[in-house]
């Protein structure tokens, strides 16, 4: 077997391990802790319950330096083993599933809108699996950090960028990254990853309708929304990890709708809300909003014990990035001082962080950016979209919504204002918020809830005819939405097709056959029982390893492609192929541009390392180098082999490039060989060798 093929069985090997073992600690809590669940609830708990096991697991060794394969292994095996001994005398009883066919029938409803936003992700799927991840935030930040986490084996050390404050972003979904990275020794999961969460978070939408009988419903409304351009082209083959975020939102409503008097699914539901705020800074207000929520509806007297079971777990899912905040800078929050407390220097390129509110009297906003944007993200049906997030959860306020219901219909309102006010909604210069339809996702976790608890509504909920009336709706919009030739690429229309076939056959299957294999057992006895079991284990065995042995020459298929010289799909693809071959490499980079789109040259295995060069201040700043003698100091510090000097970009003029001196300031040094340069609209890309230190007193 070559070295490749043995590093990724190694690579496969070890990530079945860790879901074995993990699947193994999640099960024997869920049967421990909520023995009478049935349906597909215990199956939400179970993802829940692995996913914030792994996380844990991963920071707590990233954060002593053992991000790494066997640590990390090991350390899930534990955890797995031990869960299940410890869980192995409880005996719980097993209800019988849920078998209407009034039940299936939705659950097959559901699947097919399932199977088709997994269908119209695939194409931007394949096409990172053809190129590379190009999504501008992916190349930026997300995976450049997940790499940085795989490489040092530390996830807690800040990973300074030159604006935004990016450093003190929470970095669940890149920690998920670099584990990929650690198993394989590539990004191999990371363009397919976001699918898996897909479905998660669909399984969620689907729980939290379950609990009133309307669970098609629920899933329909936030399959529309995630099927929408903005999540498409932002999420579907990318690092981004808005969906990351949402699957833990809607599994936290899940379990405090499903399970309102029950101690431990209210603990499990706060650490989920935690898990997502660990993941992105939108969804703090939301998660916020749901707290205040939960805390008000405690019984009197007994508010203080139930803050301190919420609070707890809370911050036990989502604490750690903020914790890390905290001990670098002394703010977990550094983008605000809250009056007192130190934040970093303005960032290299402050953006213009205007939000939405501000631009609420503008009427350019409106007739120039606003209908837009919203159509150019939620497609040609926004404002049916739009009203619905509206109406939604006014509808839950209504008589005859429980409390619990009335509670998430204020928390999807105040989310919807939330996003009005957040920094960045309008992004852009003053009067010229140009980033607004970007930032719209930022209002995705206002909206999916606002859909998931929609026919939650007395009004709804309660006649079958306003059901089917409002799916039929629903339906409708979402063909609409999706049936646009742009979210259907003439090149990977085929093989998208066949995976939402795909799709749907498998949750057809598990919609179907457990009644099937109930009757049969039934019929059979002890005997059929046996039968089953050893087929489904077989079956499941040959599943996972012919998707195990197709995924090696997948796997180089990618790796010979990814950000290779053709297609040219940026200005510094020249650059990217010479790094492709390049292994541990310490590479400067100068100019924002090049800092934009750093990702690509860490190469074809994620070894190099690759840093922007910049001052280090107090408090986390990270300020521009200004002049040659203080470069050439910086550049020494860093003791890199390859500096690739870039120009300056505007952010808001992302087609123009500007003169930066930092090519001038190295090539005049004689320990800096120049490997190659070239023009790039009209400014010069230098990529060069340092043969040893820089002078700081030659400087021209």
């Amino acid at each position: 077997m070559s070295g490749g093929a043995a590093r990724y069985a190694l690579g496969a090997v070890c990530l079945l391990t860790i879901c074995g073992s993990l699947a193994l600690a999640a099960v024997g809590l869920r049967r421990h802790l909520f023995a009478e669940w049935s349906g597909t609830l215990p199956r939400l708990a179970e993802a829940l319950i692995g996913v914030a096991l792994l996380i844990w697991i991963l920071q707590a060794l990233g954060a002593v330096g053992l991000f790494r394969l066997v640590p990390i292994v090991c350390a899930c095996v534990a955890v797995g083993l031990s869960v299940a001994v410890a869980t192995r005398g409880a005996q719980p009883r097993r209800p019988r599933a849920d078998g209407r066919a009034s039940t299936r029938v939705a659950a097959t409803i559901a699947v097919l809108a399932c199977a088709t936003v997994a269908a119209e992700w695939a194409s931007p799927t394949l096409q990172a699996y053809v190129l590379g991840v190009h999504t501008f935030d992916s190349l930026w930040y997300h995976l450049p950090w997940a790499a940085g986490f795989a490489q040092t084996g530390h996830v807690t050390q800040l990973h300074y960028d030159l604006e935004f404050l990016l450093a003190f972003y929470p970095a669940t979904g890149e920690l998920l990254h670099g584990l990929g990275i650690v198993l394989f020794g590539h990004d191999t999961i990371s363009p397919g990853l976001n699918l898996v969460w897909l479905g998660l978070a669909l399984l969620a939408s689907w729980c939290i309708g379950q609990a009133r009988g309307v669970g098609a419903i629920s899933s329909w409304g936030v399959a529309l929304i995630l099927a929408t351009p903005m999540m498409y082209f932002s999420q579907a083959g990318s690092g981004d990890d808005d969906i990351v975020g949402l699957f833990f939102l809607l599994g936290s409503v899940a379990l405090l709708l499903s399970a309102e008097d029950d101690r431990a699914a209210y603990v499990l539901a706060a650490v989920s809300a935690g898990l997502a705020i660990s993941v992105k800074l939108t969804f703090l207000a939301p998660v916020g909003a749901l707290t205040l929520g939960v805390l008000a509806l405690a019984p009197r007297g007994q508010r203080a014990p139930s803050a301190g079971r919420w609070l707890g777990p809370l911050l036990l899912g989502g604490g750690f990035w903020y914790a890390r905040n905290l001990i670098a800078v002394g703010n977990p929050l550094p983008w605000s001082s809250f009056g007192v407390l130190p934040t970093p220097a303005p960032p290299l390129q402050q953006p213009n962080t205007f939000s939405i509110a501000h631009y609420l009297t503008s009427a350019r906003f409106w007739d120039h950016f606003f209908v837009k944007g919203m159509s150019s993200q939620l497609g040609s049906w926004w404002y049916v979209v739009l009203a619905g997030a509206i109406v939604g959860p006014l509808l839950c306020l209504l008589p005859g919504a429980g409390r619990t219901l009335r509670m998430l219909g204020l928390v999807a309102l105040a989310g919807l204002v939330a996003y009005l006010l957040t920094p960045n909604g309008a992004m852009g210069p003053e009067g010229d918020p140009v980033g607004f339809g970007f930032n719209l996702r930022f209002a995705l976790p206002a909206l999916a809830l606002a859909f998931a608890i929609l026919p939650l509504a007395p009004v709804v909920s309660r006649s079958a005819t306003v059901q089917s009336s409002l799916l039929a709706a629903l339906a409708a919009v979402f063909v609409a939405t999706v049936a646009k030739s742009v979210l259907w690429p003439y090149q990977h229309y085929r093989a998208a097709i066949g995976l939402g076939l795909a799709v749907l056959a498998l949750g057809l299957a598990l919609v179907w056959a457990p009644p099937a294999l109930a009757r049969w057992r039934a019929a059979d006895g002890s005997g059929g029982t046996r039968t089953a079991r050893l087929a489904f284990v077989v079956a499941a065995a040959m599943l996972v390893g012919a998707g195990a042995a197709a995924g090696y020459p997948w796997q180089q298929r990618y790796l010979r492609g990814r950000y290779g010289p053709k297609p040219k799909t940026s200005e510094l693809t020249r650059v990217w192929e010479f790094f492709r071959g390049r292994h541990r490499a310490r590479i400067g980079v100068l100019g924002t541009y090049g800092e934009f789109l750093s990702y690509p040259m860490l190469g074809g295995d994620d070894s190099n390392r690759v840093q922007y060069i910049a001052n280090h201040g107090p408090h986390g700043s990270f300020t521009s180098i200004t002049g040659c003698p203080e470069f050439r100091r910086a550049v020494n510090a860093g003791h890199f082999r390859y500096l690739v000097t870039t120009p300056r970009r505007d952010f808001w003029i992302p087609h123009q490039l500007f003169f930066s001196p930092e090519g001038g300031w190295t090539t005049s040094d004689p320990a800096a060989h120049l490997r190659f340069s070239y023009l790039a609209a009209g400014q010069r890309v230098s990529v060069f060798e340092l043969a040893g230190r820089l002078d700081p007193a030659g400087c021209p």
